[in-house]
C-alpha cells in the first residue's frame, strides 16, 4: 500500500499534475471547465513541437496555448491565417475562427510563438506583453483530458 501511495505521489506531484481549463481561449480543443493532466517532465526529454499544447508562465499567471511558431521562423497573420516563412499553416484541425492581422515577427532562438485556438480571445504571443515565449517559461505539456469522461483524449 505504501508503494502505491509513493508511486501516486510521484506521478501527481512530480511528473503529471491536473489543472482545470478556465476559459474558452483553446476552444474547440479544450472547453472551460475541462480537467487536463499536464506533463512537467516531457519538455526535458522532447523538444516541444509545432501543434503541441503547452502551459506557460507569465507575470499574469499560467496559461494554456498551442505552439504555432518555432525558433528561427518568421510568423505573420494575414486575414486571420497564420503564415510561417510566407507559407500558410494548415490549422484546419483545430482553429475555427480566423481574426485579425499581425505584421511579420521573427521568432528568436530559444523561444516559441503561442496562439490560442479561439483567436478572438487574445492573451497569447500576439500581445506585446507576452510576445515570443522562452522555452524555459513552458511549465508543462498537455498530455491527457480526463474530464468530462465522454471527452477523454490523449494529446501526443
Amino acid at each position: 500500500m505504501l508503494v502505491t501511495v509513493a508511486v501516486l505521489c510521484l506521478v501527481f506531484f512530480v511528473w503529471m499534475f491536473p489543472t482545470r481549463v478556465v476559459d474558452e481561449s483553446m476552444s474547440p480543443a479544450l472547453k472551460s471547465g475541462e480537467v487536463v493532466l499536464c506533463d512537467r517532465l516531457g519538455r526535458f526529454f522532447n523538444m516541444p513541437e509545432r501543434g503541441d499544447i503547452v502551459l506557460f508562465q507569465t507575470q499574469d499567471g499560467l496559461f494554456i496555448k498551442r505552439i504555432v511558431g518555432m525558433p528561427g521562423e518568421t510568423i505573420e497573420v494575414v486575414g486571420g491565417h497564420v503564415f510561417i516563412n510566407s507559407i500558410p499553416l494548415d490549422e484546419s484541425a483545430y482553429t475555427v475562427n480566423y481574426v485579425g492581422d499581425m505584421p511579420p515577427v521573427e521568432i528568436p532562438a530559444g523561444t516559441v510563438f503561442l496562439l490560442g485556438d479561439n483567436r478572438e480571445q487574445m492573451y497569447d504571443s500576439r500581445l506585446e506583453s507576452v510576445g515570443c515565449v522562452p522555452l524555459d517559461h513552458i511549465v508543462a505539456m498537455l498530455r491527457l483530458r480526463v474530464s468530462p469522461l465522454n471527452r477523454i483524449t490523449y494529446f501526443s
